[in-house]
């Protein structure tokens, strides 16, 4: 690999492709949010199991409710009230209707439920229908949400709250997830000090140790942080070659540009083939960003220079590690590169150098028309923006800036 050969950001992309996912593991369903199906989910049962109501009112049958109105209701005697939580022990026969409740299970012979706003009881054994109801109506058949052998989710689905809901709905305590991606995230810089400390003068908190392990929690990913390494290429040889046995994905956070110090492309190309495969793409910020590869046994371990300004750190992250996670997570629609992203409108003209794609910081503000972003300008080392910032716009490298009005795509955070 030639030291520091810029390539396209499309190029860079492709450097990160063709990751496969973890390996499985089966814990239970109720702690399984957040992480990724290694396997299609089928309902074991049908759902509903029972037939029943979904609304409060009178299951009928809804021959005897026909031509039924406010004029000219019908009258039905009351068979019974539907217990929650058990089977009705009585029929409803012709000429008769049984109260029933939200969820409650239809009785035999009943086909339809009237709503209660259509009905009053005179006494406790006759209700008054004021509507016809329909065979079917306000009732969920056997099998209507889910049939048995049906699948609930395929193999790739992110799990959400709701997901947990409906696998504990038909009795689902268990689940095949993939492994979550274990990083090793490697400070370096000799001028970096714990957040705890004082900096003396020249020298600077270490940021990105922090951010990039938030970042990798947010993705379902397990972050595992090291101490500061100074600029010394034994050193960082040395905890590459540790980490790269244990962890999924190490970052290297700095020692990524052309400094006479910065040693983080010999260390990963001594690490094996394939090494390292892009140092510099033509984007902004994250232009000395690297990106290799070591093959251990048949699986690849991605390593990723991250630049050393915080702003760029993240900008990097998202662009390129980000998608790196998702395919070792399994996670459908891994396999397209860059994240998709959101429509908006510019809210301000945005220039840009042609032959190197720009990476803006946008806020989103919600408009009369529509979603407006608004660029956060300043340099990659002002980490005020990041808190501000909603996600990023890309302006093409063929481009020379988006003037304001116009439709841009906004990758969220």
């Amino acid at each position: 690999m030639e030291f520091f050969k810029v390539v396209s950001p499309e190029e860079a992309s492709e450097a990160v492709r063709g990751f496969s996912p973890l390996p499985a593991e089966e814990i239970p369903s109720f702690d399984a949010v957040g992480r990724v199906l290694a396997e299609d989910v089928a309902s074991p049962v049908d759902l509903p199991e029972f037939p029943r109501s979904t609304m409060d009112g009178y299951a009928v049958r809804a021959a005897d409710t026909f031509g039924a109105s406010e004029s000219i209701p019908a009258y039905l005697d009351i068979a019974g009230y539907v217990p929650m939580g058990s089977a009705p022990d009585f029929k409803v026969g012709g000429g008769q209707a049984a109260r029933i409740n939200t969820g409650g299970m239809m009785p035999a012979g009943s086909d339809a439920v009237v709503m209660d706003e259509y009905t009053t009881a005179p006494d406790e054994r006759t209700v008054e229908i004021r509507r016809p109801g329909a065979v079917g109506e306000n009732v969920l058949c056997v099998g209507d949400d889910l049939k048995a052998g049906e699948r609930i989710l395929p193999e790739g689905s992110r799990l959400r709250s709701h997901d947990i809901g409906a696998f504990s709905g038909v009795g689902i305590t268990a689940v095949k997830v993939r492994r979550r991606p274990l990083v090793a995230i490697l400070p370096t810089g000799d001028e970096l000090v714990d957040p705890r400390e004082v900096p003396a003068p020249g020298q600077v908190r270490d940021i990105n140790r922090f951010s990039l392990a938030a970042a990798v929690v947010e993705l379902g990913g397990v972050p595992e942080t090291d101490d500061i390494l100074p600029d010394d290429l034994v050193a960082i040889k040395s905890r590459l070659g540790e980490a790269v046995e244990r962890a999924d994905v190490v970052l290297i956070s700095g020692g990524s540009s052309m400094g006479m110090r910065d040693y983080a492309v010999e260390a990963i190309d001594s690490l094996g083939e394939p090494g390292v495969l892009v140092h510099g793409i033509s984007i902004k910020p994250g232009k000395p960003t690297i990106i290799g590869r070591v093959r251990r046994g048949d699986v690849d371990k991605a390593v990723v220079g991250i630049p050393g300004h915080p702003v760029s750190a993240l900008m990097i992250f998202h662009a390129f590690v980000r998608p790196i996670l998702r395919q070792l997570s399994g996670e459908i629609g891994s396999d397209f590169g860059r994240e998709a992203g959101v429509s908006a409108t510019l809210g301000r003209n945005l220039p840009s150098a042609p032959g190197r794609e720009d990476l803006v910081r946008v806020r989103l503000e919600r408009g009369e028309e529509g979603i407006i972003a608004h660029p956060l300008m300043g340099n990659s080392a002002m980490i005020s923006t990041m808190t501000k910032a909603d996600g990023y716009i890309t302006i093409p490298l063929e481009n020379e800036g988006i003037r304001a009005g116009a439709e841009v795509r906004v990758t969220l955070y």
